[in-house]
């Protein structure tokens, strides 16, 4: 019988804190810190959205980069599944995890740089444009860790081959038949912007459906492609 994986819980939350959470608290006291020398600084609300534009991406690759390839080129994953623990469920909780910490990003700006800034204001939607940027790139990167080492290079890659090819389709360039194939196939990265409108419709349908499918994906690969004998139960 496998067991689930709730035990590692603790530590896995322990190892974000300690990496990705002391980053983001470290980046929101120097961002607090630079604005107290502002005579005259922005609102509150437009820094925690330019800060956010440029920290998300980012953040979500330091979330998610080597999840599964890490664990399997360093070995760690022999002590992790001696026991008979779903491999699936193991790293789908260390992904949840993970966008918790994304879900962070905001409140955490927006506590520190209210003490400068005053106004204190929690921006849901923005909150919302990351947990659906975190769900396409930090799936990308759960897909890709469990067949390839470099799956946060080549999540990257994807997001910056889909915002070339979304920034030329809206200027009104025609693309060639393989680009656009190659648009089709990519992640929808482009129809979440930061800061920007949440998608709505069939675009958020989009995103949400491709990131699950991402997801999915990830856990069909652990399921058949066990990393250790405890996945194997």
């Amino acid at each position: 019988m496998t067991i689930l994986p709730f035990r590692y819980g603790r530590w896995m939350l322990r190892d974000i804190l300690l990496a990705q959470g002391a980053l983001l608290l470290g980046v929101a006291i120097l961002s607090a810190f630079i604005l107290r020398r502002f005579d005259t600084p922005p609102a509150l609300g437009v820094v925690v959205s330019g800060i956010a534009g440029q920290l998300g991406s980012l953040f979500i690759l330091f979330c998610t980069a080597g999840m599964v390839s890490s664990d399997r080129i360093q070995g760690y994953y022999r002590s992790y599944f001696a026991r008979p623990v779903s491999p699936a469920g193991f790293y789908l909780q260390r992904w949840v995890l993970g966008g918790l910490m994304v879900a962070l990003v905001v409140p955490v700006l927006t506590v520190a740089l209210s003490v400068v800034l005053g106004g204190f204001r929690i921006d849901w939607h923005l909150m919302a444009q990351l947990e659906m940027l975190y769900l396409l790139l930090g799936g990308s990167v759960f897909f890709l860790s469990t067949m390839i080492r470099a799956d946060w290079l080549f999540a990257l890659l994807a997001l910056i081959v889909d915002t070339v090819l979304s920034q030329l389709k809206s200027s009104g360039v025609k693309l060639s038949l393989i680009l656009n194939a190659i648009a089709t196939v990519l992640p929808p990265f482009h129809l979440v912007k930061l800061p920007g409108a949440n998608p709505s419709g069939s675009a958020l349908m989009h995103v949400l459906l491709y990131g699950a499918g991402l997801v999915l994906a990830a856990l069909a690969v652990l399921r058949w492609r066990p990393l250790g004998t405890g996945g194997r139960s």
